[in-house]
């Protein structure tokens, strides 16, 4: 069947009439390979599937713009498949965005520059094929002023660190675009071990990775924690979070969040999901597979993340096999 043919068939595809809670469904695609061409079948399928499932249509409302929240903090040897990200790109095109309404954004500046999302010169046409690239940094000193933005802790920069432009370098600055300037907004992150969470992976892309002034967390485990889990149920951030598609193309099981090719591990396997804590513990298993491959103690006991996840009144999502509904699509 021509990749165009599939794509008819499968936007085709009708709802179900008892719609699946979207934090309670995971959808595992296999990928045939990590080119563009195989991406974008299999993103298909997986936004179809989801749509299908959950009776949320990934279309344009309001805004006509949506967000793609990539990771790019380990560099180019560790960041979102741009495959993936033109993937997804193309598929949210087909369902009537235009493509300058896909804004590709990650905290920094610089890191995006050295993982091919923007040019290596701050001049000229700064977009991804077509699409606009923010870096929260750049914008936060213009957002300090809203007191919905400002997340306040007491965990202070290490010393040494360049003062924040709002004066105060207890507070970092929550992203202004996601949460009043896209219809809605999906986070594309990557996966690696790290100090801070355990596993650095979904929930920590939706939050530490974007905050600007987040630094100060990543070498505080006590804090980090709280901080991840508070971050992503704020409402203004939470109810635009459509889904976490995560690719298992390179990730890195020891070392992480910063980058060593000696440890990265590959597999062709795309996650989806809106439940970042489902994505982050299949995440874990994967981590400690890799790990005990390379005679290596796996991360024990459970990062404390995923009981603070769905402590108190936050619920971001569960991550017990009973309550999740698996849905396993074979490579396109």
């Amino acid at each position: 069947m021509s990749l165009f043919r599939l794509m008819m068939v499968l936007t085709a595809s009708p709802l179900l009439a008892s719609p699946t809670d979207p934090k309670a469904l995971l959808i595992e695609q296999r990928l045939a390979g990590f080119s563009d061409g195989e991406y974008a079948p299999a993103v298909e399928r997986s936004l179809d599937e989801f749509e299908r499932r959950t009776g949320r249509r990934l279309t344009p409302a309001t805004a006509a713009r949506c967000g793609l929240k990539v990771s790019s903090e380990s560099g180019v040897g560790l960041s979102t498949p741009k495959p993936l990200v033109r993937a997804v790109s193309a598929a949210l095109v087909r369902r009537g965005f235009k493509r300058e309404g896909l804004i590709i954004c990650d905290t920094r500046d610089l890191t995006l520059r050295e993982a091919g999302f923007l040019p290596a010169v701050a001049d000229g046409a700064q977009d991804f094929e077509g699409s606009p690239v923010v870096a929260w940094e750049k914008l936060a000193p213009a957002w300090a002023a809203e007191e919905r933005l400002r997340y306040e802790n007491q965990v202070l920069p290490r010393p040494g660190s360049p003062p924040v432009a709002w004066g105060d370098a207890r507070v970092s600055i929550l992203p202004k675009t996601l949460f009043d300037e896209v219809d809605f907004w999906v986070n594309l992150p990557v996966l690696s071990d790290g100090k801070a969470l355990g596993v650095h992976g979904a929930i920590a892309a939706a939050s530490l990775g974007n905050m600007a002034n987040a630094e100060r967390f990543m070498e505080n485990p006590f804090n980090a924690s709280k901080v991840a889990v508070e971050v992503c149920a704020i409402p203004g951030l939470a109810k635009g979070h459509a889904l976490t598609i995560l690719s298992l193309e390179r990730y890195q099981v020891l070392g992480g969040p910063t980058f060593d090719a000696g440890w990265v591990r590959s597999e062709k396997t795309l996650l989806a999901s809106a439940n970042p804590v489902i994505i982050d513990f299949i995440g874990l298993q994967k981590i400690n597979a890799g790990r005990r491959a390379g005679n290596v103690d796996p991360i024990h006991p459970e990062p404390p993340v995923f009981a603070a996840a769905n402590s108190g009144e936050i619920r971001l999502g569960s991550c017990k096999p009973a309550d999740i509904t698996l849905v396993r699509l074979a490579a396109p």
